[in-house]
């Protein structure tokens, strides 16, 4: 059985539902899944010990979690020899402030910033939790929001799902493959 890890770094809450819905479907597909949250296991994460590594992280005010990034570059040798997906989550996925090409531009800089090019990347919609802000990201997210005429106020979910189902199976069927030979 193919061993898969899953970590992810969240900050305020969707990137970790999104890694636990790719959990929870690469466990469907027959992998061994570990779920791992960055935050409270930090960058000493052994990667060695899985076929498989699928990275997840937010963007917020145009930056990926530099948690993330630290894990990825510590780790770069090891990811090479893995099968590897990336997700990168924002606003510019999907949402109020959809910009397929800012989303794109997020995972390419990304890429170019951590010297790593995972085999299966792609961005998710995240979502805005006016319940969760306090008053300055509120005043920050509401002067974002209304420049695209998104709603203001309450709670809003823009994930595709479906989307992300279909992420984690194309990774499970990558897992099927043997691991991939030092560089």
């Amino acid at each position: 059985m193919a061993r898969a890890l899953v970590i992810f770094a969240s900050e305020e809450g969707q990137t970790a539902r999104i890694a636990r819905r790719v959990a929870e479907e690469l466990h469907r597909a027959g992998v061994e899944v570990a779920l791992r949250d960055l935050a409270r296991h930090g960058t000493e994460a052994r990667l060695a010990g899985y076929d498989g590594v699928v990275i997840g992280a937010s963007v917020h005010f145009g930056h990926h979690d530099k948690a993330v990034a630290r894990l990825v570059k510590e780790h770069l040798a090891i990811l090479h020899t893995r099968h590897t997906a990336f997700f990168s989550v924002s606003l510019s996925a999907g949402g109020p402030s959809r910009d397929a090409a800012a989303a794109r531009r997020y995972l390419e800089e990304f890429a170019a910033a951590t010297g790593w090019k995972a085999d299966l990347a792609a961005s998710f919609a995240g979502a805005v939790r006016h319940s969760r802000y306090g008053f300055l990201r509120t005043l920050l997210v509401h002067l974002s929001l209304r420049r695209s005429g998104a709603p203001e106020s309450g709670d809003h979910e823009y994930t595709d799902w479906a989307a992300v189902t279909s992420f984690a199976e194309a990774f499970a069927r990558r897992l099927q493959a043997p691991k991939r030979a030092l560089p």
